[in-house]
């Protein structure tokens, strides 16, 4: 039975994916996953094509990245690169040492800047996979206690440690980050929905 600081992080869970994951991956294309919404657009490729100067390789494939860049101020990015980004976030989330996995957070396994995460080159690995790992996220939570969520853990870091926290902020930090991402997947699609002046279809799926 779940403690209560895994019941608020639960109830986080059912708001974010009611109304944001949904329109994230409901009935998501490959078309849709590929698009680059504007020129310079960071996104998923075959290597022979990558356009950035350090970019994340896995197999024949690079995810768009360019850490001088970055520093400053991303580009805009595809619908693929975000499901690169966040799409397997939950599920790794899901298999840390506080939840009764064998990853620490320090480690920095939920980030995709520090391990190596998969790239998505169809919509529905993609999607297939981030609601494997939602639903991993929410069966671990389901049986964690307060003692666990509430045991000093630390933050992965970038170029050294990262700060002290607990378990139940690391998860919260990870449902922000896919919260935001979610986000903006929705808008993206609402954007390509709207190529060519095309209206914009409110019916519910």
């Amino acid at each position: 039975m779940a403690g209560k600081r895994a019941e608020g992080l639960l109830e986080m869970m059912f708001f974010i994916e009611m109304f944001t994951l949904n329109r994230a991956w409901n009935g998501l294309s490959d078309e849709e996953l590929r698009w680059e919404p504007m020129p310079g657009s960071w996104t998923v490729r075959p290597v022979e094509q990558c356009r950035t100067p350090t970019p994340f390789l896995v197999g024949g494939w690079a995810v768009d990245f360019d850490a001088g860049l970055a520093a400053a101020t991303e580009p805009l990015t595809s619908i693929a690169w975000l499901f690169w980004h966040v799409g397997s976030m939950p599920g790794r989330a899901a298999e840390l040492d506080f939840l009764g996995g064998s990853h620490s957070a320090a480690s920095g396994w939920p980030s995709p800047y520090i391990e190596t995460h998969p790239i998505f080159t169809t919509a529905a690995e993609a999607v297939g996979t981030m609601r494997a790992g939602w639903r991993a996220l929410d069966a671990a939570l389901r049986s964690a206690t307060d003692e666990q969520l509430e045991q000093p853990t630390r933050f992965w870091g970038y170029g050294g440690p990262g700060p002290m926290g607990t378990g139940a902020r690391i998860v919260a930090s990870t449902l922000n980050e896919i919260s935001h991402h979610g986000t903006q997947i929705g808008v993206l699609r609402d954007l390509f929905r709207l190529r060519g002046d095309a209206p914009i279809d409110y019916q519910p799926e």
